[in-house]
């Protein structure tokens, strides 16, 4: 309860009062109702900040999630307010960190990968609504072209590439890179693919780490051997640091 009581005070300082009553029992719901599936559970929401930002949401613990991590709590705050250009948004959700993001540091061209439908509809609700032009494309990231399965579950921000789930088109990163100019750089590159940060950045062809200047990444310790990425990322010509609460990293090349 303490945590909803923080995530509550930090809510009413941001939103508007119109919507804060609406967010407050939402999110005691979203806690009480953990992952058990319920009618009416993903009718849309909306939420208005102070800022003018009008978010759509559902009544969703992973939703409601990434509205606290990312809205409230400015988890990916980052260490230099400089202008920046390209963002590449690996695991986009429902388009909060691209639309926080953009708004935060004026990136211009944004790429969005989200292989969930449900949530990429989402995406383009919130990015378009608030005046962020993105492409977003519905593929799973992977270290390979091809089809991969993907895994969804109840809660909204958790599916994963896995064994099991339903098929969907997997793209890797040189390729994805194609939606850029040649040889254009991403300023930054967010990453939160719930585990599957390990092949991406273990299997296949990783040249394309050349063409990133700054990574913003999710590590998920029970799936990967995030100290041995660490490790990868350093000796691919970037410093790094801890941001945040639990294992969210910042790296910027050197």
């Amino acid at each position: 309860m303490r945590a909803y009581w923080r995530d509550i005070v930090r809510a009413r300082k941001h939103t508007e009062a119109s919507s804060f009553g609406r967010y407050a029992v939402d999110r005691m719901l979203s806690m009480l109702l953990g992952r058990v599936s319920v009618p009416g559970k993903d009718r849309e929401r909306t939420l208005k900040f102070r800022d003018g930002v009008i978010l759509t949401y559902r009544l969703n613990r992973g939703d409601m999630q990434s509205i606290r991590e990312v809205c409230l709590e400015q988890a990916y705050q980052l260490p230099s307010s400089e202008k920046r250009n390209v963002l590449v948004d690996l695991g986009a959700h429902i388009g909060l960190t691209s639309l926080w993001l953009a708004r935060k540091y004026g990136f211009q061209q944004i790429v969005c990968v989200e292989p969930v439908r449900s949530n990429a509809r989402l995406a383009r609700q919130n990015l378009k609504s608030n005046g962020i032009q993105a492409e977003i494309i519905e593929v799973a990231i992977g270290p390979m072209d091809g089809k991969a399965h993907f895994e969804e579950t109840a809660v909204s921000n958790v599916g994963r590439l896995s064994e099991r789930g339903h098929e969907v088109q997997m793209v890797c990163m040189a390729s994805l890179l194609r939606k850029l100019p040649p040889g254009q750089m991403v300023d930054l590159l967010k990453i939160d693919i719930e585990g599957c940060e390990q092949a991406l950045l273990t299997e296949g062809d990783t040249s394309w780490l050349s063409r990133v200047r700054e990574i913003i990444i999710e590590f998920h310790p029970k799936l990967v051997d995030y100290k041995g990425l660490i490790g990868l990322l350093k000796n691919a010509g970037f410093d790094y640091r801890p941001v945040h609460k639990g294992p969210m990293y910042y790296f910027r090349r050197c």
